[in-house]
């Protein structure tokens, strides 16, 4: 499976597109802004969009579903417990100065009993709430597509509505700190990192 991210937006986020090699076929995870470049990146690698996938309801992450949905047309997948997050899509962008006039439809609603597939790549679904309630992680393998979660050095903020310290803490311990320590997660904002690297050097959530 290749990985390609593109940081879009003036939040900086890592949209990226997934890329199953053996059948070409793609799936864009976070679309938060810039869908033109994105969908140019698409084009570029040759590929087929089969899905998007959110890993939360925050506008960094899913400002760009709608303009991708009217394009591609394809299902938009993300957790349930971030719907009325993505029903306030308008009152998000008016607290960042940005007009937000339509709402993506969620067409599957997502948990950790489901597996997903794009192409022959799929994934297992982590369910880590606290830095909002529907946030979860797609694992494919070693490689862990972890949103705003877990950070190098760092964690999601958890004073949005919706955030809990004491519950993305739970999360990161018990859901992310358990896999094994060469996997690579993948974070929303910023470079990448490894479990083995936060479980015992994060300033803010180690193992001891």
């Amino acid at each position: 499976m290749r990985i390609e991210v593109l940081t879009v937006s003036p939040f900086a986020q890592n949209a990226r597109i997934l890329v199953c090699e053996e059948t070409k076929k793609a799936v864009v995870i976070d679309p938060g802004d810039e869908v033109e470049r994105i969908l140019q990146r698409v084009q570029a690698l040759k590929v087929e969009v089969e899905y998007i996938w959110a890993t939360h309801g925050h506008i960094d992450h899913v400002g760009g579903v709608y303009e991708m949905q009217q394009k591609l047309q394809v299902p938009f997948f993300m957790h349930k417990d971030d719907e009325e997050m993505l029903k306030s899509l308008p009152i998000q962008g008016q607290h960042f100065g940005l007009v937000i006039n339509d709402i993506p439809q969620v067409d599957r609603f997502i948990d950790e009993s489901d597996t997903l597939s794009f192409g022959n790549c799929s994934c297992s679904i982590l369910h880590i709430p606290g830095h909002s309630p529907g946030s979860v992680g797609f694992l494919f393998g070693k490689d862990l597509i972890g949103g705003d979660a877990l950070f190098a050095d760092s964690i999601g903020r958890t004073d949005l509505p919706g955030g809990c310290f004491e519950t993305l803490k739970k999360s990161i311990l018990e859901k992310l700190y358990t896999l094994p320590e060469e996997t690579i997660v993948h974070t929303g904002h910023g470079p990448n990192t490894t479990i083995k690297q936060e479980k015992y050097y994060n300033s803010l959530i180690r193992v001891t």
